[in-house]
């Protein structure tokens, strides 16, 4: 990328302005929603904003230090944001960095000069900032000097608070060096606008070092060449954490696979084509699955896009060439598929390119069509030349997707059977599942699938539902975990749901068939629930791939105590939540029962979990990267990778009796 030093007041661009993101805060973090998601949803605004510069050619340091106080400050060496007064527009004389941090549509990503490329596109995320915190002081390195402004909160005469208030106008603090560049953000979260599960505000930042650390790893890889740091000065310590790859998507790919076994050394590719770059790299591992994972202008992009289909196109191509310039099939025999060539393959790919095309506003999936051509233009010649100049690796990766071919092959009359079995299953006279009590569909609403711990929850849901746009299926006992398990005995035992959601599974997969709008898993509160939602989990991830992206997957909040409350009958979400209600309630000595689960429920009871007043939460993948490889280590066939996992967050040890 050529960095283009042409950054000044007249590139911020303001299209209008802040209590609107205050007053519909979801709007803006979208399914990140107001929890500790949607908080640290905050330092990536920030953040992104720093990267842009990285990727703009200007600075090499990104570093966030999580304060005393509560606060979080993100420092660059950037250009630093632009202080002079607007030149025209509707914000003249107002300095442009005041502009940047309260105007919902203003930045310098509409200036192509300024930004070739960018993963911000609307100028929204450092004054969302802005308006979800109580204050925000910035600090910018230019010229020689280093420019202040705070803002802060104000009431308003409805008694309403106004956030972009500035307390300290713009002005002159300090000195610095002239090469001395860069851009300091400060935030203060407003705690009344973020809570918990259970709706409670939260008393103090819910900082965590690990989501913190997780997110700036994995930017390291995708970014090489700038280092992200995170400094804990919390506790008055200054611990100090950083990242930074030198090898890039590599790297990560490498990181991903070193709990299994490879069959070559990772293959990455590195290229430009005029103004789009590539940094894509592929593994193929033992007993591995196909997992594809894409990021645009450093936006995860969990459905995919252009750029993955130019990939897969490129490795495709070249290796059936490979195989066909050497006779390397019996007669009669196909190519291999770009199924089977990337049976076992873990790959991942990163595009740099001005003006990206997202479908929708969760940026999951990237839809310029000239990514696929360039990509593949890319990468198609990288990999013939590596498969050339490599022919031992170059024949295992061969055998393996002609291995998967053929087994393929011998699979069709399985594939068969599976389809068979979907086509009679155990289908009522209208094609569905006996067990389903379908909604009319008579509704503006959207339409939901609530799939049911349990026979007798299942039956007393029929009762407690709005058969408008509710259905219900009831599962009897726990899933199968099919992470890894074959097609046809995934049908066997989750036929049901399959027939009840419409849109197939693996190959026959298709989200637009989905009968619902909305998949809602009601389990039970207890441990074995929350195993229950967790493989339904890692049947929709593994055998409807994007459905769980899509953002179409709920689970509800049922209650695990209850009490009798002045007359009142009081539901409680968890041992959390009674903990709470304890605390506010220090004189009730009613008996607290800990209900078994949801089929000790009435009708009325259960209209708390599923009706207009219940509370669900949606499952929302903010990280790709960290869902496949947790996916290997939680549902894979190493249990010592879920022993680790689990000792690594509880603290716990399986030392016994002080020996090891």
């Amino acid at each position: 990328m050529n960095a283009n030093n042409t950054y000044e007041a007249d590139q911020i661009q303001a299209l209008s302005g802040l209590g609107h993101v205050r007053a519909r805060p979801l709007m803006y973090l979208g399914s990140a929603g107001v929890g500790v998601t949607g908080l640290h949803h905050l330092i990536w605004e920030i953040v992104d904003n720093s990267v842009d510069e990285a990727m703009a050619g200007h600075g090499d340091r990104i570093e966030a230090t999580l304060h005393r106080d509560g606060s979080v400050s993100v420092h660059d060496n950037g250009r630093g944001v632009p202080v002079g007064n607007m030149k025209d527009g509707p914000h003249k004389g107002r300095s442009a960095l005041e502009v940047v941090l309260c105007e919902t549509n203003a930045g310098g990503k509409f200036d192509s000069d300024s930004y070739k490329v960018s993963g911000g596109l609307h100028g929204v995320g450092a004054s969302v900032v802005t308006a979800l915190s109580s204050k925000i002081a910035a600090e910018v390195r230019r010229e020689g000097n280093v420019h202040r402004l705070v803002l802060g909160t104000k009431k308003s005469r409805k008694g309403e608070d106004e956030p972009g208030v500035a307390t300290e106008p713009i002005h002159i603090v300090r000195k610095c060096a002239k090469g001395d560049t860069g851009t300091m953000i400060r935030f203060w979260p407003d705690l009344d606008l973020f809570h918990d599960d259970h709706g409670v505000a939260f008393d103090k930042p819910q900082w965590s070092l690990r989501i913190i650390a997780d997110r700036f790893r994995h930017k390291s890889f995708i970014h090489p060449g700038v280092t992200f740091a995170v400094i804990d000065n919390r506790n008055g310590a200054k611990e100090l954490s950083e990242w930074c790859s030198n090898g890039g998507v590599a790297d990560l790919v490498t990181e991903m696979t070193a709990d299994t076994g490879l069959v070559v050394p990772v293959v990455s590719f590195q290229g430009d084509d005029g103004d789009i770059t590539i940094d894509a790299a592929i593994a193929w591992t033992i007993d591995g699955r196909d997992t594809s994972i894409g990021f645009a202008n450093g936006v995860a992009t969990p459905e995919g896009g252009t750029h993955i289909n130019g990939f897969r196109t490129a490795v495709t191509e070249s290796v059936q060439k490979y195989i066909g310039d050497r006779d390397m099939l019996k007669d009669k025999e196909s190519q291999p598929t770009t199924r089977d060539i990337f049976a076992a393959g873990l790959m991942v790919a990163s595009i740099m390119l001005p003006g990206p095309q997202f479908a929708g506003n969760s940026k999951s999936k990237l839809m310029n069509p000239e990514a696929t051509s360039r990509t593949r233009a890319i990468v198609m010649p990288a990999m013939a030349r590596w498969l050339e100049e490599n022919p031992e690796p170059a024949k295992k990766i061969v055998d393996l997707a002609i291995s998967s071919m053929r087994s393929r092959t011998k699979s069709n009359a399985e594939q068969a059977a599976v389809r068979a079995l979907l086509s009679k299953g155990t289908k009522s006279r209208n094609g569905l599942p006996a067990k389903l009590r379908d909604c009319t569909f008579k509704t503006d609403r959207p339409t939901e699938l609530l799939i049911v711990e349990g026979e007798s929850a299942g039956g007393t849901a029929i009762d407690a539902r709005d058969p408008s746009f509710q259905a219900i299926l009831p599962l009897r006992g726990k899933p199968l975990n099919s992470y890894r398990e074959s097609i046809s005995r995934v049908v066997k035992t989750m036929a049901d749901l399959i027939l009840s959601m419409g849109c197939g599974i693996g190959d026959d997969f298709d989200l637009d068939k989905l009968r619902y709008d909305r998949l809602v898993v009601l389990a039970d509160a207890d441990d074995d629930g929350l195993h229950i939602r967790a493989l339904i989990l890692a049947f929709l991830y593994t055998w409807c791939p994007g459905l769980v992206e899509s953002g179409r997957l709920f689970y509800a909040l049922p209650p695990l105590w209850t009490t009798v409350h002045r007359g009142e009958r009081i539901y409680l979400e968890d041992d959390a939540a009674m903990r709470v209600w304890r605390a506010d309630n220090p004189t009730h000595r009613a008996h607290m029962g800990r209900l078994k689960g949801l089929g000790e429920m009435d009708a009325d009871e259960l209209r708390s979990v599923m009706g207009t007043d219940r509370k669900i939460g949606i499952v929302n993948i903010e990280d790709p990267t960290n869902l496949a490889r947790l996916a290997e280590r939680l549902f894979g066939p190493k249990s010592e990778l879920r022993k680790a996992w689990y000792l690594d967050r509880s603290g716990e040890s399986l030392t016994v009796g002080g020996t090891n």
